[in-house]
C-alpha cells in the first residue's frame, strides 16, 4: 500500500523469487519514484498525491491528444483489427490478475494507437505514463466496473480514427482521460485503505 515500508527479504518471499531478483525489482521500482530508500528499514512505497494524479492525468491527456489528431486517418486495417480485439477486453473487480490483464490489454490498445503517429517518442512518452498510472488504475477498477463504459470509449475512437476525423478522436479522448481521473480520484479518497495515508496537494 502508498507509504508502506517494505525490505527486499518481505519483497523476496511475497513473490517468491530470489533475493537478487527482489534486489533488481527494487533498484527498477526505485528508478521510476516508487520505491524511497529508508534508512535502516527498507523502502517506502511512494505515497499517492493529488498533485501526482493531476500532473499524471495532465500529461496523460497532452499526450494522447496529439497520438489521436496524428493518427486519425492513419490506423490501417491490421491495427483496426488489433485494436477491435483489444477493446473486448473486461475484468472482474477485486480481482487483482484480471485486473492486471485488462490494464495490459489497455496500454496495448493506446500504445497502438501512438504507433499509427510514426512518431516513436511519442510512444515511449506514453508508455512511461501507463507504467506510472498503473497502481493508481488498480484503485480505480476495483471500486466499480468501468468495463463497457470504456468499451464504449474505446470503439467510439476506433470510429474516429478509420474516418479520419481528428475533432471527434479528440473530444473522445479527452472525455475518456477525465472520466479516467474521476475514477482514480473517487477510489482513492473512497478508499478505508488509505485513511492513514496522505493523499495531498505534493
Amino acid at each position: 500500500m502508498p507509504g508502506a515500508i517494505v525490505t527486499e527479504i518481505e519483497l523476496a518471499n511475497h513473490f517468491n523469487v530470489g533475493r537478487a531478483g527482489a534486489r533488481a525489482a527494487v533498484d527498477r521500482l526505485s528508478l521510476l519514484g516508487l520505491l524511497q530508500p529508508v534508512r535502516r528499514q527498507g523502502y517506502k512505497v511512494k505515497p499517492i498525491t493529488l498533485r501526482d494524479l493531476n500532473d499524471l492525468f495532465q500529461m496523460r491527456e497532452i499526450i494522447e491528444v496529439a497520438c489521436v489528431r496524428l493518427a486519425a486517418g492513419r490506423v490501417d486495417a491490421a491495427d483496426l483489427h488489433r485494436l477491435d480485439r483489444l477493446c473486448l477486453a473486461d475484468y472482474q473487480p477485486g480481482d487483482r490478475d484480471s485486473e492486471a490483464v485488462f490494464l495490459q490489454r489497455n496500454s496495448e490498445f493506446h500504445l497502438c494507437v501512438a504507433a499509427a503517429t510514426g512518431n516513436e517518442r511519442l510512444v515511449a512518452v506514453l508508455s512511461q505514463l501507463l507504467v506510472e498510472l498503473e497502481r493508481m488504475f488498480h484503485f480505480g477498477l476495483s471500486l466499480r466496473d468501468r468495463g463497457n463504459e470504456m468499451h464504449s470509449e474505446h470503439q467510439a475512437l476506433i470510429d474516429a480514427l478509420a474516418a479520419g476525423d481528428a475533432d471527434t478522436a479528440e473530444k473522445v479522448t479527452v472525455d475518456q482521460v477525465r472520466a479516467s481521473r474521476a475514477m482514480v480520484l473517487d477510489a482513492l479518497l473512497s478508499s478505508a485503505s488509505l485513511l492513514d495515508v496522505k493523499i495531498g496537494a505534493g
